[in-house]
């Protein structure tokens, strides 16, 4: 059974449950206005030459940059000239949005590109291909890229997904040559419409707290949706909310009894095995693959709800046998076969490690759930500030339910006394708290935040003194 979440706010967030377990988490930065794969019709404003690089103005806050890797090629490019680019990476920092030429439109099924012929993803054999689905007619001015889920589909579905790109691409470059820029030409579907164009046929439930999404989905789809109880956030009511602050832990337990430590660090995300308390029924290599099996699994869920992306190396438990190594990496390309940003995985090292690379595409989930530490001077992090006040409205939501209560005790972390005590109003409109009577206090080593709901009168009074006034 597959459920599909959708929270509304300042991100929308969405969350894909299959069989009751997390499986996929997205969250839409709608303060981003670039996101991997919208095209542009840019102006180029500057080139500098030391770093192989031209800047171009593609309309937004910041200038995009163009890495150009055949230096010469460099001196073609002026300023002032309109430039057709695809945006690879976005906006991060300080730094703008990565571009690229190579401008292309991708569907479920195939990925077109301007030239001319075929070529095939990396999963599927071409002559495979052809056998099953015959000779392919060219398409006028475009390259062809198969791509996995093509194999399995009928072939009238590829070449209607294959017509409407082109007319997509068509439509582009007749806008391009006759616009003038800077502007957007294209705009990569948002991750709901994503999640819905290709899930389309396993969704089997929809839970969304906005009527607009709720309108939205009605109108362009044809799906109901159930909405959330009203004063309660709907990944608080349906237990999600907790499930995301576990993936902040660096440690997640297994099934049988083992664990996975994983760390991220400037240069790659690195992840330990150990087996903890489980020792199997069978030899020291059976359980090592047993145990390094289900670890594989579970690699590829953490990573993608994570959305760790880079160099992943991965300590499994040691093994011997090239039999067993070799089903581990099997295991291990096939628990990630559904993820679209995987790349690659490589064969055990003799110390028992294993690469992956998976592309980068948008924010680590930490990115919308943590910030630096201003009391350790960024070296660890802590749970972000306007994340935390969203936890203690949820907290004071959840007692709504039952009986009205106007009091509450709030403790926040000492680190977060700066953020509150700037605007102790916005501090009250941001946990619900303008109706009630707040108790406001700050402590140190017991955990980001707690909210107790008072229901006698000498809690009250034992804690007056932190009353915030109105």
């Amino acid at each position: 059974m597959l459920e599909l979440f959708i929270e509304e706010d300042v991100h929308r967030r969405l969350v894909l449950k299959k069989d009751g377990q997390m499986a996929e988490c997205y969250i839409e930065d709608r303060e981003n206005p670039a996101r991997s794969g919208d095209i542009f019709l840019g102006i180029i404003k500057k080139k500098v030459k030391a770093l192989n690089s031209v800047f171009v103005d593609i309309g937004l806050g910041k200038n995009a940059y163009l890495y150009v890797t055949d230096k010469g090629r460099f001196e073609d490019y002026r300023e002032g000239q309109s430039l057709l680019v695809e945006v690879l990476k976005e906006e991060e920092g300080s730094k703008g949005a990565k571009v690229t030429e190579k401008v292309s439109l991708g569907g479920k099924y195939v990925v077109l590109f301007p030239g001319k012929g075929f070529s095939f993803s990396k999963k599927i054999q071409r002559e495979a291909f052809l056998e099953r689905h015959g000779s392919q007619k060219p398409l006028a001015g475009y390259q062809v890229l198969f791509r996995e889920a093509s194999f399995l589909a009928q072939q009238d579905l590829v070449q209607e997904e294959m017509e409407t790109l082109k007319t997509e691409f068509d439509h582009i470059f007749q806008r391009a040559e006759t616009g003038v820029g800077p502007r957007r030409l294209y705009g990569e579907i948002s991750f709901l419409d994503r999640i819905l164009r290709d899930r389309f046929q396993e969704l089997q439930m929809i839970y969304a707290d906005s009527p607009e999404t709720v309108q939205y989905l009605k109108l362009n789809y044809g799906l109901p949706a159930i909405v959330s109880p009203a004063g309660r956030r709907l990944f608080d009511f349906y237990g999600i909310e907790a499930e995301l602050q576990k993936l902040r832990d660096p440690k997640v337990r297994l099934k049988n009894g083992g664990n996975l430590v994983i760390e991220q660090t400037e240069a790659m995300v690195v992840i330990d095995i150990n087996s903890a308390k489980y020792t199997g029924k069978g030899d020291k290599e059976a359980t090592a693959l047993h145990m390094n099996l289900q670890a594989a699994e579970e690699i590829a869920r953490q990573v993608r709800l994570r959305n760790l992306s880079g160099i992943i190396l991965i300590d499994f438990i040691d093994m011997q046998r090239p039999e067993n190594r070799a089903a581990l990496q099997k295991a291990m390309d096939q628990a990630f076969a559904e993820d679209p940003l995987f790349s690659k995985s490589y064969p055990l090292t003799e110390l028992n490690l294993m690469q992956l690379t998976r592309k980068k595409k948008g924010y680590p989930l930490r990115h919308y759930l943590e910030e630096p530490c201003r009391h350790c001077h960024g070296m660890g992090q802590i749970l972000l500030y306007a994340y935390l006040l969203k936890q203690v409205a949820g907290e004071i939501g959840r007692h709504v339910d039952n009986v009205e209560i106007l009091d509450y005790h709030v403790e926040l972390d000492e680190s977060y006394r700066s953020d509150a005590e700037q605007d102790l109003g916005a501090f009250l409109q941001a946990i619900g708290g303008e109706q009630k009577r707040i108790y406001l206090q700050f402590t140190q080593g017991k955990g980001p935040y707690r909210v107790q709901p008072l229901v006698f009168k000498n809690q009250i009074a034992e804690l007056e003194e932190f009353l915030l006034k109105s």
